[in-house]
């Protein structure tokens, strides 16, 4: 059976954070971003600088991000990705950040990238291999829920 959330443990970095022990607001970020690679390699053997070796690759073009609970240094946390939607351009992935228990949200992200063509940096379509992937791991949601409405539901469901 395929996974369609990968999920992965993390410490939270004492360079991380503020001078409070809060992970930085752009730190999340980056937490989100090594985990999502983290998640395509580990789960589906999926490597970026394979597509980079052949001059392709994924641009980030939007990020929504809610940041609801605070991580503080030294800290275990939990981060989960799953695809929303994609296209033959691009892909929408959703990901967030719990406490060790699973229990706590702490952050929740959307973020969209979208397939270029390094050398032109012009959008590419992603390959028939890749189109079957996200069409087996594309979770199933309401297309029409805002960023704010998606939060709300997913933070009643936990």
């Amino acid at each position: 059976m395929i996974i369609k959330e990968p999920e992965a443990l993390y410490t939270i970095r004492f360079n991380d954070c503020d001078p409070f022990g809060h992970l930085n607001n752009a730190s999340y970020i980056n937490y989100f971003m090594n985990a999502r690679e983290d998640h395509l390699v580990q789960t589906y053997n999926l490597h970026l600088k394979d597509y980079a070796a052949k001059g392709l690759g994924w641009v980030v073009v939007q990020h929504q991000i809610a940041y609801l609970k605070p991580a503080l240094v030294a800290e275990k946390i939990y981060i989960f990705s799953r695809v929303l939607e994609f296209s033959p351009h691009h892909i929408m992935v959703e990901m967030w950040m719990t406490d060790e228990q699973k229990k706590k949200i702490k952050s929740f992200l959307w973020s969209k990238f979208v397939h270029i063509d390094l050398k032109t940096g012009r959008k590419a379509e992603q390959d028939a291999g890749l189109m079957k992937l996200l069409s087996e791991v594309t979770v199933e949601h309401d297309a029409a829920e805002t960023f704010e409405q998606r939060i709300s539901t997913f933070v009643q469901s936990i």
